[in-house]
């Protein structure tokens, strides 16, 4: 995985307000899905079970993984494609499918190493669903490994 700080981290997150994300604790190993509301300086706004939270980001340490719940790209159907080639400017194309919820090539500033990979690529996405992941949860749980 790329390294890549947590101001850079906050630009990507930026572009995907409204999208789920999916929150791992490093102190109990619990996920929890929540919708991503905003953002500030060291801290990302998520709604969990319609509870406003700020989750803190830190370059030297880190007491949860957030990830964006997105969709790879394979996964445009004709008919988005033909939204967005509708779309009064090509450049609202990548706003469009981010709005959608599809992993996008980022670009954080020139010449950065990060520029073109996808967000999944940079480790800040999971291409599982909130369903996914509640149903994997629940097999844990009933496993018995808990």
């Amino acid at each position: 995985m790329i390294r890549i700080s947590t101001s850079e981290q906050l630009i990507i997150f930026s572009r995907y307000i409204g999208q789920q994300v999916v929150i791992k604790s490093f102190l109990n190993d619990e996920e929890s899905i929540g919708t991503l509301k905003g953002i500030r300086q060291d801290a990302l706004l998520v709604a969990i079970d319609e509870v406003n939270r700020w989750i803190p980001l830190n370059d030297n340490f880190r007491v949860c993984d957030v990830k964006l719940l997105l969709k790879p790209l394979k996964k445009l159907t004709s008919a988005i494609i033909d939204t967005a080639n509708g779309l009064p400017v090509q450049a609202f194309i990548t706003p469009y499918y981010q709005q959608l919820g599809f992993d996008m090539p980022v670009f954080v500033a020139p010449g950065h190493s990060c520029n073109c990979k996808y967000v999944q690529e940079l480790g800040l996405a999971d291409y599982r669903s909130a369903d996914e992941i509640a149903g994997y949860a629940q097999q844990v749980f009933a496993g018995g490994q808990y």
